[in-house]
């Protein structure tokens, strides 16, 4: 069936900017940016285009783009609407523009429209016979209210406020109405209006002028109308959440370990509170080594699986009281509930048996109609990830490279695995069963959460593990041979290695960022809020070479490098094996190693000159270094001298280029410059990492963000902290992406604490993280500068106290509940903590992550059951 659909939007374009569309079928880019379907340009007010599709009916997704020499600009939403071929031959979009900072966007995402102003929904009007189909968004708008449309014609009510035409909410978030404007004119006027359903009357007009409609009615045409929002004053909503792992928390029912299935008596305690929101770290499928090191959440071995630990075991089923697992359960469980902390080890391995003696037994139950439903849907990353799990565990490895066969991803040859070797199939099967489980109680547990009033806040982390599903399957996808960190900061003088590949983004932006479209769309089924986990990245990322350990001989990538030219140009006498060589001298040695220093020489390293050294190629890299497994005071000794130089070099088809080392001027080797150098080289340092790389950056975000955001519905945060480049904020609010704003942590150079009163509205307040200590534990650590912050922020002229007492912690959280921004998140330590209740140990223990330690075990447990605590 043929059909012929246009498109209009009115939006005031200048000289060098042109309009797109990008959406969900071949004509408009098949959602892939660069392919995106050009507008033509009527005048500077309107831009127009037509695309004729043929078949049956589907759903249209569909977004403008505004693109002109420097950067695209994103809508701030996806439209959604039914296109029935055949019942009108000709469909007219009459479209306005949405500005993605507009912060009604953020008031119609998911945690808004699915949980706190939940309203019953219609059928989508799309499609009905009217000739004209009116469709607003309304955000905010109480359940008993409703939008109401009327205009100067009769077929609009000739604005008669008794009787006007109500919209109906439909399932896409809009009010629409289909009307027949057969015989109305030319020109309509019209505008929405609040209509109180409850008392049947009407309450109020939008605000401004009317709206007008030049678009007649012509038979076998039906014209929809997207005009954006209701134009009254939004109150700006403001909500408050807590912060837990799901590991952390406790009940009778779990195995030494919080579960899926602990989250709605978690929510029933947060509604009882005055919470609106749980939010969580990631959750998924982290088992690498078999071992407790697997308890780091961001290492994902699968973008998509969820983790063993997090499934309630009873609810899967229960073992015949003679089996030996059965007959250690309750045993086991008590003795892992009584301890402070989990055992990551006993709970994993013990939960496998018991489930693959589950699913032995039980897993021809399995053969429903739900279980194949969700199979299908899910069966582009199930598979994969399954047989990754039984080639893992027959090959004692999560190292694919070290796998003597299928070390290659091939779709084709895993699937005849499958259908060929009877116990891969097995294997399969069984974890095929427990991703479903894992799938149930988490889809269960959402449900309930929502009853409550609850949002569901997930974590996207920035990096997957380096021997993972999404690696094996997509190696093209990643540059392998790097390694993603961070550069030195509050946490960590040396900086942090996460070990993660980085991400190859011109290959991703080939399909669309397709990848991340299915994350996040994947996510969205079970999460409203989404906090992107070092958005920074998304920007540029820290990228480490393979022989490195240390965050510290990073670099930005993507960066705009040094070339020996400029560094000529700038009267720096440049030498690479001056600059780009660890700078090693007797006096370094005799500083670094005292007595032991000619022991060092004789044993690493080799002469140059009469005061340099070189380390032995055996001894060269901090890799090599760990490979020796030396004392940790001695390796840490031998890594400074690896980091003794000024520039990194790298090479770039074939050319030499340079990236400065981060906090070069600390160095021995900058010492040893003379003073002209030292300060051209200074200037260089400055240039490079606080100037040029600005727009470079600016660009990478735009590229990529917008994509991640159109991808769902959840509202998304990102966390901006650490060394944030100036570009961050603005592309933020452009985007509409919600910022973090850490009390402790401020952005602004020269400040001790950031000002919570002025931080935006789309912005999430927090006074700790899981990376952070809490409020307890930040108390005594540093007595001077928190004795500041009682002073100056929280304005006391009395002493401070030497603890933070409950009334002091309930302080810090009514000053965050006071600020004007959108979220406050509090971690549970310390709501119970302002609660009155103080765990007996020290505030370390209650820490869930040290940033500086790289094999932190995350094990922490809130000491009780959540409904322990009173309301």
């Amino acid at each position: 069936m043929h059909q012929i659909i246009r498109f209009y939007i009115r939006y005031h374009t200048h000289y060098g900017q042109e309009m797109f569309l990008l959406g969900n079928m071949p004509a408009l880019g098949s959602d892939v940016p660069q392919q995106a379907h050009r507008l033509n340009c009527m005048n500077h007010e309107w831009w127009y285009t037509e695309v004729n599709i043929t078949g049956g009916a589907f759903i249209l997704r569909y977004q403008y783009l505004l693109r002109d020499l420097e950067e695209v600009k994103y809508e701030g939403a996806v439209r959604e609407v039914t296109i029935t071929p055949g019942l009108h031959p000709e469909t007219v979009f009459i479209d306005t523009w949405n500005d993605a900072a507009c912060i009604e966007n953020a008031w119609t995402t998911a945690p808004f429209t699915r949980v706190f102003f939940n309203r019953p929904t219609s059928l989508s009007v799309d499609g009905q016979t009217g000739t004209h189909i009116f469709r607003v968004q309304a955000p905010l708008l109480p359940v008993g209210k409703a939008i109401c449309l009327l205009g100067n014609v009769p077929q609009l009510g000739g604005w008669d406020t008794v009787q006007p035409i109500l919209l109906e909410y439909d399932t896409n978030g809009w009010f629409s109405a289909a009307v027949d404007l057969t015989g109305a004119g030319v020109i309509i006027q019209y505008k929405y209006g609040v209509y109180d359903t409850a008392e049947a009357h009407f309450l109020y007009y939008e605000e401004g002028g009317n709206r007008e409609l030049y678009t007649a009615a012509v038979g076998d045409r039906q014209v929809i109308l997207h005009d954006a929002f209701v134009r009254i004053n939004y109150p700006d909503w403001k909500g408050a959440g807590v912060a837990v792992p799901v590991f952390s928390l406790r009940s009778e029912e779990g195995l030494g370990t919080g579960e899926f299935a602990d989250l709605p008596d978690l929510a029933r305690w947060a509604q009882h509170n005055h919470l609106q929101l749980i939010q969580l770290l990631p959750v998924n499928d982290t088992i690498n080594t078999g071992t407790w090191r697997d308890s780091y959440p961001y290492a994902a071995i699968s973008s998509f699986a969820l983790h063993p630990q997090y499934i309630r075991l009873q609810q899967v089923g229960r073992l015949p009281a003679s089996h030996p697992l059965e007959q250690q359960f309750d045993i086991l469980r008590q003795h892992l509930n009584e301890a402070e902390k989990i055992d990551y080890e006993s709970m994993i391995s013990f939960k496998l048996k018991y489930l693959k003696a589950l699913y032995e037994a039980e897993g021809e139950k399995l053969q429903t109609r739900d279980y194949w439903h969700w199979f299908a849907a899910n069966e582009h990353w199930l598979l994969p990830y399954a047989v990754f799990c039984y080639l893992r565990d027959t090959y004692d490895t999560c190292d694919y490279a070290r796998w003597p066969l299928y070390n290659v991803y091939d779709y084709t040859a895993i699937n005849r695995l499958i259908v060929k070797d009877a116990v891969a199939a097995e294997a399969a099967h069984f974890h095929f069963f427990v991703q479903y489980h894992l799938h149930l109680q988490l889809e269960a547990a959402t449900e309930a959460v929502h009853s409550y009033g609850i949002a569901l806040k997930g974590d996207l982390p920035i990096g997957i593990s380096r021997y993972s599903v999404d690696a094996w399957m997509h190696p093209d996808l990643f540059h392998l041979d790097m390694q993603a960190g961070a550069p030195p900061d509050s946490f960590t003088t040396q900086g942090q290695n996460w070990g993660f590949p980085t991400y190859n983004w011109k290959k991703m932006a080939d399909d669309g960022y397709s990848w991340w479209q299915q994350r996040l769309r994947h996510l969205a089924g079970y999460f409203d809020i989404l906090r992107i986990d070092h958005i920074l990245g998304f920007f540029r990322i820290w990228q480490i070479p393979m022989h490195a350990v240390q965050g510290l001989l990073g670099y930005f990538h993507p960066a705009v490098p040094v070339s020996k030219e400029e560094l000529l140009q700038r009267g720096i006498a440049f030498d690479e094996e001056r600059y780009c060589q660890p700078w090693i001298t007797g006096a370094l040695l005799e500083d670094v190693f005292g007595n032991y220093a000619e022991v060092i020489k004789d044993t690493y390293l080799l002469q140059a000159d009469k005061d340099r050294y070189i380390l032995q190629p055996a001894y060269n890299t901090q890799r090599r270094i760990r490979d020796l497994q030396l004392p940790e005071a001695m390796e840490a000794a031998l890594f400074r001298l690896v980091a003794e130089v000024l520039l990194i070099k790298v090479e770039l088809r074939g050319k030499a280029l340079y990236h400065l080392r981060y906090d070069l001027i600390s160095t021995a080797s900058f010492a040893a410059l003379d003073a002209v150098t030292q300060e051209r080289l200074t200037s260089l340092y400055y240039d490079y990492f606080y100037a040029r790389q600005e727009s470079r950056w600016r660009k990478e975000a735009l590229h990529k963000l917008p994509i991640l955001k159109r991808a769902s519905a959840m509202l998304i945060c990102g966390e901006d902290i650490g060394m944030v480049p100036h570009c961050v904020p603005d592309v933020m609010k452009q985007l509409g992406i919600l910022g973090l704003e850490i009390q402790r942590l401020p952005k602004t150079p020269g400040h001790n604490f950031a000002d919570i009163k002025g931080a935006p509205y789309l912005s999430v307040l927090t006074p700790s993280n899981h990376d952070m200590s809490t409020l307890r534990g930040w108390w005594e650590e540093d007595e001077g500068l928190s004795r500041r912050y009682y002073q100056e922020v929280l304005q006391h002229a009395v002493p401070a106290p030497a603890n933070a007492t409950p009334e002091l912690i309930q302080e810090i959280i009514t000053q965050h509940m006071q600020a004007a921004a959108m979220w406050r998140i509090f971690q549970i330590q310390d709501l119970l903590a302002a609660a009155g209740y103080i765990p007996a140990q020290h505030p370390d223990e209650e820490r869930i992550n040290i940033p500086a330690i790289a094999a932190h075990y995350w094990r922490y447990r809130i000491p009780h059951p959540i409904d322990h605590y009173e309301y």
